[in-house]
């Protein structure tokens, strides 16, 4: 099963391309020689899903013996895919995402292949993915220390102050935060449907806690 990232319009692509390195790396282990693949640090993000996966106690992550990670630059269209293929877990994305998106993609990509054997529907597999790989990179606690009084509004101010402490985009720790039940459903709606109020107050910075 291959889970692609972005519309129905990417499926294509990131197909055609899956197809494409695969039939190569059967035929000669290596990748298509014209494809500018760097390999991508996957096994600390591996390790990380693993952990948090024991310590819950759910032991539901079950990932192949062997992962080819990377990323690919100068494919139109590409958005980013992972799946299985001969008792390989398949990772790539695109190089020119930013940072920040990157190390997102990686995680919930790399937890859609650990929880591939639970799911037979790309769609519900790719929303578990994405809430576990919320989870390893978003830790309770700190994300406590901003959505603890429940707020409904998040002026842009508050959206950038959140988005630069996690290094991650606003909606996806707000999806944690729901997930958390520090956000509610409605007001995930309405915030991703409706412009940002403008800030009214000063945001008291919260303290990481994280290793610099």
């Amino acid at each position: 099963m291959l889970i692609s990232l972005g519309g129905p319009e990417n499926l294509p692509v990131n197909e055609s391309l899956f197809m494409r390195m695969t039939d190569q790396w059967e035929n000669t282990q290596v990748i298509p020689a014209d494809l500018l693949f760097q390999k991508s640090p996957v096994e600390a993000v591996v390790f990380r899903l693993k952990k948090l996966d024991a310590d819950s106690g759910d032991n539901r992550m079950q990932f192949p013996d062997e992962l080819i990670a990377g990323e690919i630059r100068g494919e139109q269209g590409l958005t980013g895919f992972s799946a299985t293929f001969r008792q390989q877990g398949w990772i790539i994305l695109p190089a020119e995402l930013s940072a920040m998106y990157k190390n997102l993609f990686l995680t919930i990509l790399s937890a859609s292949i650990g929880l591939n054997h639970l799911y037979t529907s790309p769609a519900q597999l790719l929303a578990e993915a994405e809430r576990a790989a919320l989870a390893a990179l978003l830790p309770e606690a700190e994300v406590q220390k901003f959505f603890g009084l429940r707020l409904s509004k998040f002026p842009d101010s508050f959206r950038s102050e959140v988005a630069n402490y996690f290094n991650l985009p606003f909606n996806y720790v707000l999806k944690r935060a729901n997930h958390l039940g520090m956000v509610s459903e409605q007001v995930i709606d309405d915030t991703l449907t409706s412009k940002p109020a403008p800030r009214a107050v000063p945001l008291r910075r919260a303290t990481s806690s994280k290793a610099a």
